[in-house]
């Protein structure tokens, strides 16, 4: 089943739940107000023509206030356009009993003021009355979403942790790593030390800070420094890299193994048929946003688009984790342009405790 399928399907399973709820009330309050008086016609067809505000005061509370308002956490602006709302509903209300049903259809009730406070306050209660359960069953399925969308973040970030783990230390990368340093032990190189280091934090990284919900920014760009470090072992000089972190990242936190993938892809795909190729990645921190920007050269006549493809834990896995982790604050940018692969991100970063 595509999107717009089920899309499609859902809205019209919305569209008979309303129009049932609709009839629902219309034939309670019918038998309400009908049955004592022995005139049951008569109490439907008011029913009838005082639906209206009710149907319109009820789509926009359940339709557009909840998504837009109180679901992005602008409580005050939500239960202040509330208050409004069903006020004017109130009086819009009054209009309909004072110039339809009581002019035609009841003239032999007093038609009280517009204003009248006992009448008032009855319509508004009608209206609290008739938007109570849609509210429920609204926040019911906001919240179960909300969990669906929690469980679904645990398992993206599990997937993300294991397929990170076999692509970063797979044989080839670690053969590769290994050798290096075989050969700056025989050499008696002082860099050997520090190579066993950085393997050293490269594993402490992925087995125990990758556990925690978030982590401070400058742990991650350490990583990523230490995986550069390694990779560019393996190219001996041969490829061109320029790496800057640019702003202050203290106090400031991401979601582990974000900026990792699209490092990883780069590495994948810049060499050409003799090893040589670029790199360039740009990391601007300020208060509240975090740019990374990446680029390297791609093989001549290259065809294949890198950006559909899995590479380390994927850009479509990232980009899905973005869309989960950040809605709303990120903004990504892929270009797969002849000689070259660009990449940016742009995301919202958080301060205080991990």
């Amino acid at each position: 089943m595509n999107i717009l399928t089920y899309d499609t399907e859902n809205r019209s399973q919305k569209i008979k739940l309303y129009v049932l709820y609709w009839l629902g009330y219309i034939l309670l309050f019918s038998l309400i107000q009908g049955l004592p008086a022995g005139d049951f016609i008569t109490a439907l067809r008011n029913e009838w023509y005082s639906v209206l505000p009710k149907v319109c005061f009820v789509s926009i509370i359940v339709e557009l206030l909840l998504p837009q308002l109180l679901f992005k956490k602008r409580t005050i602006t939500f239960f202040i356009t509330y208050i409004i709302l069903i006020l004017f509903f109130a009086f819009f209300q009054r209009l309909i009993d004072n110039y339809i049903i009581l002019r035609y259809y009841l003239t032999f009730w007093k038609i009280e003021p517009l204003f009248s406070a006992p009448v008032f306050l009855y319509n508004v209660s009608k209206l609290q009355f008739v938007v109570t359960i849609p509210v429920a069953f609204k926040l019911f399925y906001h919240l179960a979403e909300e969990k669906n969308k929690v469980q679904t973040i645990l398992s993206e970030k599990l997937q993300a942790e294991l397929s990170s783990l076999r692509n970063q230390f797979h044989p080839h990368f670690l053969f590769n790593v290994l050798n290096s340093l075989y050969s700056k032990i025989l050499l008696k190189s002082d860099d050997s030390a520090d190579i066993v280091l950085k393997i050293s934090d490269l594993l402490r990284f992925s087995l125990y800070e990758i556990n925690n919900k978030s982590i401070y920014l400058h742990n991650e760009i350490d990583y990523l420094k230490n995986y550069i470090a390694l990779q560019q072992l393996r190219f001996d000089g041969e490829l061109q890299l320029s790496f800057c972190v640019y702003g202050a990242i203290e106090n400031q936190t991401i979601e582990p193994f974000l900026i990792l993938p699209f490092i990883e892809n780069s590495y994948k795909y810049c060499l050409d048929e003799n090893n040589k190729g670029w790199i360039t990645i740009a990391i601007n921190i300020s208060a509240d946003e975090l740019i990374i920007k990446i680029e390297n050269s791609l093989p001549e006549n290259f065809i294949a688009r890198i950006e559909n493809e899995s590479s380390g834990i994927g850009i479509a896995n990232v980009k899905r984790r973005l869309e989960l982790l950040y809605p709303e604050k990120h903004i990504l940018t892929i270009k797969n342009e002849a000689s070259s692969f660009f990449v940016s991100l742009k995301l919202k970063t958080k301060n205080g405790n991990c």
